[in-house]
């Protein structure tokens, strides 16, 4: 399977009570920052620019515990900045999981060894490896030559101790739709269970010229789609249709809630208007029909798989054709 059947589960459930409960806006994934400091510094990154002023604060592990019990999303993807350098990154881990929440660390693997000495293979651990394409493209995205190599081999190490590994792919205007194909089948060879492939998208805070516009995302993601089929690409399909212009999808901000140092970020998780103490003061604060809409001018472009996958998930059931695809697609 191409996820975990216990997330699917969960995330199923999850859903099922909330709107039995009368909610609509819930979140499905934390986005939990518990830093923005890094050890790269990647072209596409916003992060390190826009929190260039507090980027070395760092959240109290009560305080990362505590957001995750107030999101109460059934995932929580531990990211950053790189998360491997939070101080507290074991006992967060560690507790996230006695709180079964589907825990995927998003790292750049320079630091995996360390972290895996001391933390066990769970069925509600994973790993999300950031790999931007094929050497020459990985190591120039991120500004460091041999990062590629290191990735490829934590890869190995991991799956070697029998964890979940996944991959986490940006792709930029400068990345072939060939480039594309042969990372997919690399990747596969070397084992991953799940590719995850998005559109780069053009930060607020960056001014520099690397990203996909609206129009070129179809050429790039049409193969994508194609080899969805055969290979572990965790890319709905529904999502995938929607990347090479087959069908519009709104967006669902609502989904994907960010944490981080400075508080709740809102509206979503690329694009921000303040933080807030709590995330009722965030939901309070925002116009989520807005938004939904993509009437913000910031949202022209943006295809990333955080809002529109929410909707996907929430619509799930409505459209029969659709949902068998989707039970095809994740069985496989």
């Amino acid at each position: 399977m191409r996820m975990p059947l216990r997330l699917m589960l969960d995330l199923d459930r999850h859903i099922r009570e909330k709107r039995r409960a009368g909610e609509r806006y819930f979140p499905l994934v934390l986005m939990l920052e518990p830093l923005h400091a890094c050890n790269l510094a990647c072209l596409g990154c916003g992060r390190i620019v826009e929190y260039k002023e507090t980027i070395r604060d760092q959240m109290p592990l009560e305080e990362a515990l505590s957001a995750a019990d107030e999101a109460q999303a059934p995932i929580v993807s531990i990211c950053g900045g790189e998360p491997l350098i939070y101080k507290h990154i074991v006992p967060l881990t560690q507790g996230l999981i006695e709180r079964r929440r589907h825990v995927q660390i998003c790292t750049n693997a320079l630091l995996l060894e360390r972290f895996v000495r001391q933390v066990e293979p769970s069925v509600y651990l994973s790993f999300n490896v950031h790999i931007d394409g094929m050497r020459e493209t990985h190591d120039r995205v991120v500004a460091r030559q041999g990062v590629f190599d290191t990735c490829v081999r934590m890869i190995q190490m991991l799956k070697d101790k029998g964890y979940r590994v996944q991959t986490n792919t940006t792709v930029y205007r400068e990345t072939g739709a060939g480039e594309i194909e042969e990372l997919i089948r690399f990747l596969a060879r070397l084992g991953v269970d799940g590719m995850l492939l998005t559109p780069g998208y053009h930060y607020q805070v960056l001014g520099n010229d690397i990203y996909l516009r609206k129009e070129e995302m179809p050429y790039k993601f049409e193969r994508v789609r194609d080899l969805a089929d055969r290979y572990r690409i965790i890319n709905t399909p529904i999502y995938l249709d929607y990347l090479v212009g087959k069908r519009d999808l709104l967006c669902s901000p609502w989904t994907t809630v960010t944490r981080n140092p400075q508080g709740w970020k809102g509206p979503c998780y690329l694009i921000t208007n303040g933080h807030y103490k709590t995330l009722k003061e965030m939901h309070d604060a925002t116009d989520w029909e807005f938004y939904r809409t993509k009437q913000d001018p910031r949202c022209r472009d943006c295809k990333l798989h955080s809002g529109f996958e929410g909707t996907v998930a929430l619509d799930f059931g409505s459209n029969l054709k659709d949902s068998w695809r989707m039970v095809r697609h994740y069985v496989a």
